[in-house]
């Protein structure tokens, strides 16, 4: 007879073929932590120079919390690029826009701040520093961000803190 493969639950009858599986599978494990991958649109490295190019966008070189919130909401879909200028052009919409906030825009200002690009005022105005401004103009002389420059430039003139306010605000009459 041949030797007994211990099966997993006592009095479970194991053909050959799960004998062999169990016999397998019968080995020491061990479970180690792996990194967790983090999705391309939140990466620092993406995120810094789409920051500047958003900052570049905004009236003076400068932008609120809410206003790079709002752009960067208007960059991520066409549709919401589209919408945001029909809300600047005081064209009527067919529903309310829905401005979503990501955390990930905090972390790479702090960044760009920490790096030099950025500078954040006493008025709580994040604005570009010379470093920002070279950046800036190598970024919009590349091709990268192709479809974020794209979209941005479906927008028409510089953002205003008004128009910003005015989007975050907006109700149907």
């Amino acid at each position: 007879m041949a030797d007994a493969v211990p099966t997993p639950l006592p009095g479970l009858i194991v053909n050959d073929g799960e004998a062999a599986l169990l016999s397998v599978l019968d080995a020491p494990f061990e479970f180690s932590r792996q990194p967790s991958p983090v999705a391309p649109l939140l990466r620092p490295e993406r995120r810094v120079p789409l920051l500047l190019l958003l900052v570049a966008k905004s009236h003076g070189a400068g932008a609120s919390w809410k206003g790079l919130q709002v752009l960067s909401w208007a960059i991520r879909d066409a549709r919401h690029a589209e919408l945001f200028a029909a809300l600047q052009a005081d064209r009527d919409i067919p529903d309310r826009p829905v401005v979503r906030f990501e955390p990930a825009l905090d972390r790479a200002a702090d960044l760009a701040i920490g790096l030099g690009l950025l500078e954040l005022k006493a008025s709580r105005v994040i604005r570009l520093t010379e470093k920002g401004h070279r950046v800036v103009a190598q970024l919009q002389a590349s091709d990268v961000f192709g479809v974020e420059q794209a979209r941005l430039r479906r927008i028409p003139g510089k953002v205003t803190q008004t128009q910003v306010e005015r989007i975050l605000e907006w109700r149907e009459a």
